[in-house]
């Protein structure tokens, strides 16, 4: 008999994780990490239920393990007063001020946004012949140029290009288990946004422009008038959430289509399954099947036998959730024609992701710019690619491929 796992954070597994998880969705599908000292949920009817239980709490002040951020910091004020932290009162209230960014006038404005970004770096490629890196070049820039420029930075040059340097830093303290280096840098960054964002919102004020900013500053109709302090913790959020994992999601897609011939030949005969594309290559998953958004027990709760102790971490993996074959059939096979409506990967219930249409868009808007500059006979230099991993996520720094 093997010896009895106690951890899913070893280089082996972190490489190659959805066998593991698969054997443990049936054998252990409530599972202590020794390592995360925290619980691994992995079958889709407990990740989903788990997503909008009221008794669990994303504040991550509430792990035993949590280590403040300096006093006086942006990360300090993030933990203490964001919304994706507090209570369900508190959330609620904050999303309903957060959606006057996101009118059907706003929608559209980022859209043309979205596209005016996806084209600025497709445009080089497009132009060039021979190999390229789709993540240096594109997959990595587009997302925290979308959000600089929905936010309002202006296109100068220099400017988007330090925005994007700072917001790749900001997520940087986010992830689970990131290490001291990644967090100081997060942290630093993060005043820096703050500062940034601030000088921002007090030209809003005086001068309204067509961004969220402006919007969430002027969209009330004087009811509530956003503060900066606000408006940093939002923009904060939004770069936290929509940067690297936009990042990992159109890297994967583009990967996932060099790797299946068959369904890229699919998307080029049909090109309006992008979107559809899209969300199947969100529910494969991107190699980060353990990681997800940390959740703590605000009460002793049964869950299949074991009992999670009020505090105690609760990860749902929904990576693991969106393989489940009680879900989905063949769940291991890449198919663009699929039906995903029960995928998790933004979430569900209360805290479902306000900016999945946007994400959506984007990776969509990508495979559209790529199936341009990759033409029939592309190669994907699979042998080439270099993985990085801060703390349980794993990531593709690059995405080598040759044109004929």
């Amino acid at each position: 008999m093997s010896e009895k796992r106690t951890t899913l954070v070893t280089p082996e597994i972190l490489a190659d994780q959805y066998p593991v998880i698969a054997e443990l969705r049936e054998s252990d599908p409530v599972f202590w990490d020794e390592t995360i000292q925290g619980w691994l949920i992995f079958r889709h009817d407990d990740v989903k239920a788990l997503l909008s239980d009221a008794r669990y709490s994303r504040d991550r002040k509430l792990s035993p393990h949590y280590e403040a951020p300096a006093k006086g910091s942006w990360s300090e004020r993030l933990d203490n007063e964001s919304f994706g932290g507090g209570n369900e009162d508190e959330h609620r209230l904050w999303r309903n001020r957060l959606s006057v960014g996101f009118t059907p006038r706003a929608v559209r404005r980022m859209e043309d946004q979205v596209r005016e970004v996806v084209e600025q770096f497709a445009a080089p490629i497009r132009a060039s012949k021979g190999g390229a890196d789709l993540v240096a070049e594109f997959t990595n820039p587009i997302p925290n140029t979308v959000i600089s420029r929905i936010t309002g930075i202006p296109p100068y040059p220099g400017d988007e290009d330090r925005f994007r340097c700072l917001a790749q830093d900001v997520i940087r303290r986010f992830f689970p288990m990131a290490d001291e280096e990644n967090k100081r840098r997060g942290e630093q960054a993060l005043d820096e946004l703050a500062e940034w964002v601030g000088k921002l919102g007090d030209e809003r004020r005086q001068q309204p422009q067509e961004d969220l900013i402006s919007d969430l500053i002027h969209g009330n109709d004087g009811v509530y008038e956003m503060t900066n302090e606000e408006i940093v913790m939002i923009i904060a959020t939004l770069v936290a959430a929509g940067s690297e994992t936009t990042t990992l999601g159109g890297t994967n897609i583009l990967r996932l289509l060099l790797r299946n011939p068959d369904e890229l030949a699919k998307l080029r005969k049909d090109p309006s399954l992008s979107v559809s594309a899209v969300r199947e290559s969100l529910r494969h998953g991107f190699g980060t099947a353990i990681s997800g958004v940390p959740r703590f027990a605000l009460e002793d709760i049964e869950l299949r036998g074991k009992t999670i102790r009020k505090g105690d971490m609760v990860m749902p993996s929904t990576g693991g959730a969106n393989r489940d074959p009680s879900v989905f059939s063949d769940p291991d096979r890449f198919d663009i024609t699929r039906d995903t409506r029960e995928m998790l990967a933004f979430g569900h219930g209360p805290h479902y992701c306000l900016g999945a249409n946007l994400a959506l868009q984007e990776m969509s808007c990508m495979i559209e710019a790529a199936l341009e500059f990759m033409p029939e006979g592309t190669e994907l230099l699979e042998d080439e690619i270099e993985w990085e991993s801060i703390g349980i996520m794993t990531r593709a720094v690059n995405l080598p491929i040759m044109r004929p």
